[in-house]
């Protein structure tokens, strides 16, 4: 069967807070650096729905040419805030790459942890750090403004063909040496359909959240 994103991944959990006296939805915004965090990538703090955000590059030609050791051709990626009522808000991801030497569409889905925590009081406020289950790797998305990302895959991380059924499946040898930091920039959201198998998800994704 397809996986259903982001079903399939465990969410690394995050701070909760209450916003006392809001008169918006917001259930959970976590700590500050969090909260900061959400509204940069998601334009306000998560709500009683899942919320989205999609960022997307596609490298021509002359980018290549002077980057022989960069095989990433395109990069798509998908992230997802949640929170149930009375539960910790989380993040998940879902990358879509294509490489230069062929046109197959390989992907990952992976899970975040918390934002400048009292649990991990070293990382920096602008950062997800994810990984990828089943000890797939690591993948952070690091903050650049409001409009871009980077996406940071130092030691790359498991992918496999989109719609795969083989959860054994890790095709992440095709990670150039070059393939370790990536610029993407924010893109409509119906640009990550590909990402989502459940059908009401990408119903939210076509009606823009």
């Amino acid at each position: 069967m397809r996986r259903h994103f982001p079903m399939r991944v465990l969410l690394a959990p995050v701070a909760l807070a209450l916003m006392a006296g809001a008169a918006s939805p917001a259930l959970a915004a976590g700590s500050a650096p969090d909260e900061a965090f959400q509204r940069q990538v998601f334009g306000r703090v998560i709500g009683k729905d899942r919320i989205h955000a999609c960022y997307r590059r596609a490298y021509d030609a002359a980018h290549l040419g002077s980057h022989p050791q960069q095989n990433v051709r395109t990069m798509t990626l998908l992230v997802t805030g949640s929170a149930e009522e009375g539960g910790d808000p989380g993040y998940t991801l879902g990358l879509g790459v294509t490489f230069r030497k062929a046109g197959t569409h390989f992907e990952t889905f992976g899970g975040c942890g918390a934002i400048g925590s009292a649990t991990s009081p070293t990382a920096k406020a602008n950062v997800a750090h994810c990984s990828v289950d089943c000890d797939g790797g690591a993948i952070d998305v690091r903050l650049k403004n409001d409009k871009s990302v980077l996406v940071a895959i130092p030691d790359g991380a498991r992918i496999w063909k989109a719609g795969s059924d083989s959860e054994d499946s890790d095709e992440r040898k095709r990670f150039g040496a070059d393939d370790k930091l990536f610029r993407l920039d924010r893109t409509a959201l119906t640009d990550c359909l590909s990402l989502v198998g459940d059908e009401d998800e990408k119903a939210m994704l076509r009606r823009g959240q």
